[in-house]
Formats: structure tokens, sequence, C-alpha cells
């Protein structure tokens, strides 16, 4: 079962099987050899007691993915996905959760044309069925400034409708063309239709696509200017929403703030089938200044609710060291911008009670390159993963709270492997989870925060500096309302462990 949200649990590192603090029950399993591999994602379906993970080697080339079934958390059953590169030709599988049923996705590209086909899995033994479906078929046109095609994957809150958002190769300076198609959750094809969108491909991005449980596909695009006509200092883009069903574009509804610039936003749809729309506008175009939020009509598009936050200079200024306060301070009494930077909006939550959470990370990626005396120059890559910022909506799409959660995660050449982070909603907490290093050691930092945003936090049981365990975020996964599945790594072995909510 996917989910937003990954999970809550005691980080406890013992040789112990079992062990339980306040209403978290840990199950861990055994010490899995890594040769230097790494499970990249979890799957589940019905049956709780098992689980499916991709394994992947960490090669540069010849790269190895597995995919594994376990039970109770021991290993029983492994087959090697396809990956190969003959002839100019690449092979990929990949596997595919949809309403409790397993598909492998076999992709393949040659020089001519590329193909998405899939097939059902046999969870008994990892076998596949003989039936294969043809999800998409693309063919190339030839000529430096033609574009290969690439697509967009969606599925419905309810997990029985599958998009396809296909773009099409073709001349940069040529109008976007696409095929959407919608299939159940047998892959069952229910429709298809091709559609052009009235905006060059050169200046047109997909940002999303996101499918209703009733099959209608709404597709979130930023248009640009064409570079001749752009102005600095004005807005160059402007974001639109694509409405398209089995008859092909039935609306297009443009996304606007007056006079603020959209820098983050996502879509998501409510279980009453209201469009959510929610992200982080700025004054100027340059950095995040505060945070806006609507729900609007999927049939009308007529906007219910919409509402607007400035971050305040408290909001921006927690976690600040004093002199980085009162620098930040002179420098919004002069009238100068203070906003965040490097902002990535990660989630829309959407709520029971029908209100939503908007999360967003810093994420900073940049590279340094240095010279010895020798004059050999190295270059470095830096990841930074720093704080979390929570905005949290009223049933009535009202902001109620927006707060920031400090975090400093700096690592260099890895990928930031290890970095980020992964959330859970329990009752009325939502907990971030996320490896904090103190004194050349990891511990697991949890932080708290209750419907009316405050806070709380504080270390799960320390690594101890023999094993060091870390947790990679990426790669754990809810697998039921109140039970969860964590990955670790240390130098020596990996392991998977389960985690009850009580």
């Amino acid at each position: 079962m996917k989910s937003l949200t990954c999970f809550f649990l005691l980080f406890i590192i013992s040789c112990c099987a079992h062990a339980q603090v306040d209403q978290m029950e840990i199950v861990w399993g055994e010490n899995i050899k890594s040769k230097k591999t790494i499970i990249t994602d979890i799957l589940s379906i019905e049956n709780q007691d098992e689980i499916y993970a991709i394994k992947q080697s960490m090669k540069l080339f010849n790269r190895e993915t597995y995919l594994e079934k376990y039970q109770d958390l021991q290993l029983v059953e492994q087959v090697e996905l396809t990956q190969e590169f003959v002839s100019g030709e690449m092979l990929m599988q990949d596997i595919l959760e949809l309403n409790n049923h397993l598909y492998a996705l076999n992709y393949r590209r040659s020089k001519i044309d590329k193909s998405l086909k899939a097939q059902a899995l046999i969870t008994d033994d990892l076998s596949l069925s003989s039936e294969e479906t043809t999800l998409y078929n693309i063919k190339f046109t030839r000529g430096r400034k033609n574009t290969i095609g690439e697509y967009e994957r969606a599925i419905s809150r309810n997990e029985q409708r599958l998009a396809f958002v296909i773009g099409h190769p073709g001349e940069i300076e040529s109008n976007e063309v696409m095929t959407i198609k919608v299939f159940d959750d047998q892959l069952q094809e229910l429709w298809k239709q091709k559609i052009t969108i009235p905006y060059e491909k050169g200046l047109t991005n997909i940002e999303s696509s996101i499918i209703s449980n009733e099959g209608i596909v709404y597709i979130l695009t930023t248009i640009y200017k064409d570079k001749k006509d752009r102005v600095r200092r004005e807005r160059n883009y402007e974001n639109f929403v694509l409405v398209v069903d089995s008859s092909g574009i039935i609306a297009q509804h443009q996304l606007a703030l007056k006079d603020k610039f959209i820098r983050e936003l996502k879509l998501s749809a409510s279980s009453e089938g209201d469009l959510l729309c929610g992200g982080f506008y700025s004054n100027e175009g340059f950095t995040a200044d505060g945070t806006f939020y609507m729900t609007i009509d999927a049939n009308t598009f007529k906007i219910k609710n919409q509402s607007m936050m400035a971050f305040s200079i408290d909001f921006l200024t927690q976690g600040m060291s004093s002199r980085a306060k009162a620098k930040t301070k002179k420098k919004a009494q002069r009238g100068r911008n203070i906003g965040l930077a490097h902002i990535d909006f990660r989630d829309i939550i959407v709520k029971e009670d029908g209100g939503a959470l908007l999360v967003g990370e810093h994420i900073n990626i940049y590279t340094t390159t240095t010279t010895d005396a020798n004059g050999n120059t190295s270059t470095t890559t830096h990841y930074n993963y720093d704080d979390i910022y929570v905005i949290n909506i009223s049933a009535d799409g009202k902001i109620e709270w927006a707060k920031k959660i400090p975090k400093f995660q700096h690592t260099t050449n890895d990928g930031g492997f290890y970095s980020s982070f992964f959330m859970v909603i329990h009752k009325d907490k939502i907990n971030f989870i996320f490896n904090e290093r103190e004194r050349k050691m990891y511990s697991l930092k949890v932080v708290s925060l209750n419907s009316k945003g405050e806070k709380t936090d504080g270390n799960l049981v320390s690594n101890s500096k023999k094993e060091n365990l870390k947790i990679r975020p990426k790669s754990c996964e809810q697998i039921s309302d109140h039970e969860f599945i964590l990955f670790s790594v240390s130098k020596k072995y990996n392991k998977l462990a389960k985690v009850t909510i009580n």
C-alpha cells in the first residue's frame, strides 16, 4: 500500500529482535549482507506479513537490480530484474504497485523508438504472466532539434485509475503534442486521446499531472514567454491547468495570484473531487516570501476558497543564531528581500477533515573546485538538506499556521544518500524523522507538530560507535495505517524492521 507518509518509529541499536518504548513496537530482521547494495523501494499489498523490495547494486556500470520477497522480514524469494544495454538498445524493468496488484513494467528504448509494456507479477514465486500489455510506443524523429518524447504517470486516490501523459517527439519550435492514456487497475485500457497544446514545445514545461477517481486527467503546465519578449523583474511565465477526458481537452484554466509570482505549486484532489492547489509565492520572483492555497471546483473551476499568508520575520529567523537573526532583521528594515531561497515543495497531504498540510524543504546542491600547490584541481559536490517548512490548512481552506523545523544536513559527493526526512501523520500529530550527525556518529531525530502547531522534539536512542546505522529516508515505507517498514544501512550490513504503532 503506497502512502504520502512514511512511518513514526523508535530506532534502537542492539542485538535484540524485539523492543518496545511508549506505543512503538519494533521487530528487527536479520542482518543483511550489503555487498554494496541498497533497497531503493518497498512495496506491500494485501498480506501485511509480506513485503516486496527493489534492491540495487551501487555499481557505476552494469548495475544489478533485484526484486525480493520477504515474509516476516526474512528473505524467501529473489529474481533479477532486466537491465541490459545491447547494440544501442536499452532494456529496463521496474515494478508498479496498483490497488493491491503488482506489475512488471518493461521499458525498451532503441535508436528509432521506445516503448513501455506491462506484465502481471505472480507473487507466489515472483514469476510473470505470459500476457503482455502495451502501455505506449513512441517513434522518434530525426534531427538535432528534435525532442525524444517523455511521459508522466499518475494514479488516482482510490488506485483504480492509472494515467500516462506521453509527450511526443518533435521540433522544439512546434506545438506540444501529447497522448493521454487511461487504464483501470487491471491495466485494461479505458480510453486514449491525442491532444495538441497551443504553445511551443520549447516554451512548455509539464510540471505534474493527476487523475481523479472518475478518470479525468488534470495537467499542470508552465508556459514561458519567448526569450526576446522577457522583461527583467516581470513575470515571464504563466501556469495553466489542462482538463482532459476521453473527448480531448475540455477546459484550460490559468492559475494566478494577481501581483505575486508563483514559485512552487502542486495539485492534488480531495475525497470529494475538488482540486487542491497550494505552494509558495514570491514578491519579486526570486525567493519564497509566503504561502498560498486554493480549493477549486473540478467541474466549474471556480475558486471555492483561497488564502495567502506572508512569512513573518519570526518565521524566517526561527532557528538562526543571534547574529544571523540581527543581520536578517536589519535587511528587512532596509526594505531588502529576506525570503526563503532553495525551497523545494515536497507534498500536499490531504487530511481526513478536508484540510491539508503543505510540506517543503530547503535543498541546495552546488559544486566547488579547488587547486592544490601542484596545480591539480578537484571538484566537490555539496548536498545541503536543511530546514523543513510546514503549513497547516483548515477544512475551510484557511492557512492556520506556518512552522519551520530547523535541520542541518551537509554531505559531499554522496548524492544526499542519508539526507532529507520521512514523515507520518498519526492521530493529531505529524512527525518528521531524520538523521542527525553528532560527534562523528548519527542519531535519529524526531520532531512532532500537533494540530495547533506546537512542537516537541528529541533524540530516539542514539547510535553506538561500533554500529553507526543510518536511516535511508527514501527507502522507508508505510504498509498499513499503523505499520511501517524501516530500512537502515551500516558499513558492514543493512537491516529491515517492522514498526507497529499501538
